[in-house]
């Protein structure tokens, strides 16, 4: 009986291997229209499929928060991407330069662009690798804070690629991820 079942499942797994495609994978690093696109995001590795990873700052304290490029190639370009702060909903408002700062890794502070309120960031040689965000608490009021790697005052959608496109040139496009693209920094 047991041989009998054990037959039938690898007979379904032959006929199973024969009616899929053996086509190129679109998503893998054979695929030229893939080539020139990377993600940028951040890790969420205790919790796959969302946004609930938190950090912890006491006041007069600086977090570092880890942002992530993905890449499996080495460019003569380097992308450029931003990175925002940006009120919780539904929670007392933290002002950036009374209750926070975003800093570099030296403590100076940044400058938010004038444009769209980001802070830009650079992928040298479109290299794969791990760059921090620096909030610093600032003695302020408590409360939180979203570190985000999409601006916020767009929406993406999980079901249209176009809206996760955070960054894009002649030579490259950088995308965002439909989750882990924010985390909650709170201000103790």
């Amino acid at each position: 009986m047991i041989m009998k079942k054990f037959t039938i499942l690898l007979m379904l797994v032959a006929a199973c291997g024969l009616l899929t495609s053996c086509g190129d994978d679109d998503w893998g690093n054979d695929n030229p229209a893939m080539e020139h696109i990377y993600y940028y995001g951040l890790g969420n590795v205790k919790y796959p499929g969302g946004n609930e990873l938190q950090y912890n700052v006491n006041q007069g304290e600086t977090v570092a928060v880890p942002t992530y490029f993905f890449s499996a190639f080495t460019r003569s370009y380097s992308p450029v991407v931003s990175y925002y702060t940006s009120p919780v909903p539904n929670k007392t408002e933290l002002v950036r330069g009374v209750d926070y700062q975003v800093v570099d890794k030296d403590g100076n502070a940044l400058t938010p662009d004038a444009t769209d309120g980001g802070y830009s960031m650079t992928w040298p040689n479109a290299k794969q690798g791990v760059q921090n965000v620096y909030i610093k608490a600032m003695n302020g009021q408590k409360g939180s804070i979203r570190v985000l790697t999409y601006d916020p005052s767009r929406t993406i959608d999980a079901t249209d690629l176009s809206s996760t496109t955070i960054a894009k040139t002649n030579e490259y496009e950088v995308r965002a991820f439909s989750e882990n693209y924010y985390v909650t920094v709170n201000i103790k």
